[in-house]
């Protein structure tokens, strides 16, 4: 058994007004119940400290807590049977919803030395008490307007120039 999120652009790149698009694979060697398949997309920035910029409580742990930016999710079916073989079952998410005042702020997804903006979907594949649930993660990539970026997150502040 298994299970696998494929995005419909495979460059999984998005800007943050665009919709999300994709199938959940599932191949399965015999048919399965499940109590609901639900899309749960999370978005963190994450910050290591080094220990000549950090102060003697944070150099001990060495990574603050992730900041969460983004935490949505979307039920993709109800409770219900997936037959055995492959099976694409199609999803689709809006990162900002049109209309909506943005209560998020979308980054650009960033891995470096120091901070990591990340971007996931994650797939669950609930099915009760007696069996294992089926999951998978995919990253997919937050590309924003040509412009000037600036983070600021407690004592830190980081400003990159597009």
């Amino acid at each position: 058994m298994s299970v696998e999120i494929k995005l419909s652009r495979s460059n999984r790149i998005y800007r943050p007004n665009e919709l999300v698009e994709g199938k959940i694979v599932t191949k399965l060697s015999s048919s399965i119940s499940h109590q609901g398949i639900r899309l749960n997309v999370n978005a963190s920035v994450n910050l290591q400290v080094r220990g000549g910029s950090a102060g003697v409580i944070e150099s001990f742990y060495g990574v603050i807590k992730p900041i969460t930016i983004l935490n949505k999710t979307v039920e993709v079916l109800k409770s219900g049977r997936i037959s055995s073989g492959t099976t694409e079952i199609p999803f689709s998410f809006w990162l900002k919803d049109p209309g909506e005042k943005p209560l998020e702020k979308f980054y650009e997804t960033y891995h470096g030395g120091d901070i990591s903006i990340q971007y996931l979907a994650s797939v669950d594949i609930s099915r009760g008490y007696l069996h294992k649930s089926l999951s998978a993660t995919v990253e997919f990539i937050i590309e924003s307007e040509k412009g000037l970026g600036l983070i600021s997150l407690s004592s830190f502040s980081f400003l990159w120039v597009i």
